[in-house]
């Protein structure tokens, strides 16, 4: 899509994480050198986007804005079968991916920031010391063995609760699979 690409595709990602870290937020903006109200622009064509008659659906989008896929791979899933569909994005996460689940028929059935094949996972300490946008859902699940997904039927957004061996429970909240917020 013309004027949109990778690094537009990047900014939208931050619209949504401003709900929860705005500082950070605003410190990525100072660091790629865009206002409030670029990631903001991008954020509404990206939306637009996905609603339009005209524009390309599905896997097909996304190709348009973020080029040919940089890494392919069958995920099974059940019986079924998907294709994650996986792009390097300039600038703020350079050991992270973004990954587009893929099933029949080209569609995106979700989408996310992944670690990146080879890259280092990050130390992770106890679960109630994990900093914002230190980790992606499956570090989580990698070092929390007890962990369980949950899906907040929120788009863009991923849930995950780690059971305390003295009880209770710490709720973790991922938005495009980037830890935003831990909670009790």
């Amino acid at each position: 899509m013309q004027g949109f690409a990778r690094r537009e595709f990047q900014l939208m990602l931050l619209r949504r994480m401003f709900d929860f870290q705005p500082d950070l937020v605003e410190a990525a903006c100072v660091e790629l050198g865009v206002s409030h109200r670029e990631y903001m622009a991008a954020h509404n064509r990206w939306q637009t986007m996905l609603r339009s008659r005209t524009a390309p659906k599905g896997l097909a989008l996304y190709g348009a804005v973020l080029g040919p896929a940089d890494e392919r791979y069958e995920v099974p899933f059940g019986d079924a079968r998907m294709t994650a569909h996986r792009w390097r994005l300039p600038g703020l996460w350079p050991d992270l991916r973004f990954e587009a689940l893929v099933g029949a028929g080209d569609v995106v059935l979700h989408g996310w920031l992944v670690r990146a094949a080879g890259s280092p996972v990050p130390e992770l300490g106890p679960v109630g010391s994990l900093a914002p946008w230190s980790c992606v859902v499956d570090d989580v699940l990698a070092r929390f063995p007890g962990a369980v997904q949950r899906d907040p039927e929120v788009p863009a957004r991923w849930g995950v609760d780690v059971p305390e061996p003295a009880g209770g429970v710490w709720r973790l909240m991922f938005v495009y699979g980037l830890l935003q917020q831990v909670s009790r």
